[in-house]
């Protein structure tokens, strides 16, 4: 099984990454492309149960602690867990179905190739202890000159989505 590529977008709360990852999945759906995008859930309110009272309901809470449901166009997946999965092990799940690249948001602190957000003054300290940042986002285009690793800024994301993906796809 090839190696599919790895790309997280990271950053603070609230600074657009869901956005963001949103518009490279889409440019590369657009493109025939299978993108599977995992996201990090830092927060400590649980999670919402996806299927209330449906069959697939009813096996979870009867104590599955992994659950499946496949119809004829999707494929949904629920697994209880004590500890916080490694980014690493959900990875390897995901390349068993294939896909053509791998998006991840959040996960901060994995050596994954990544893009770093920047919104504010105070978040240029991610730039320091963060690992493989390839690309950084940054919202005020007056903060960019004081940055030397690759940056764009917010307002042309959409305009470098083809050079982001491409840069995505080749990873580390």
């Amino acid at each position: 099984m090839p190696e599919t590529p790895v790309f997280q977008i990271v950053g603070y709360k609230n600074t657009g990454k869901t956005s963001l990852l949103s518009d490279l999945i889409a440019y590369g759906a657009d493109r025939g492309e299978k993108v599977a995008a995992i996201k990090h859930h830092g927060h400590e309110e649980p999670l919402k149960v996806m299927h209330l009272d449906t069959d697939s309901y009813r096996l979870h809470e009867s104590g599955a602690f992994l659950t499946g449901v496949d119809s004829p166009r999707r494929f949904q997946l629920e697994l209880s867990h004590e500890e916080d999965f490694p980014l690493t092990q959900l990875v390897n799940i995901y390349q068993h179905f294939s896909p053509d690249l791998i998006v991840v948001e959040g996960y901060k602190q994995e050596d994954f190739p990544k893009a770093v957000i920047i919104k504010r003054e105070e978040d240029l300290s991610l730039l320091e202890s963060l690992t493989n940042i390839q690309l950084v986002i940054c919202w005020d285009e007056r903060m960019m000159d004081r940055i030397s690793l690759p940056v764009i800024s917010l307002r042309e994301w959409r305009k470098r989505l083809p050079e982001v993906y491409r840069l995505a796809k080749e990873g580390a």
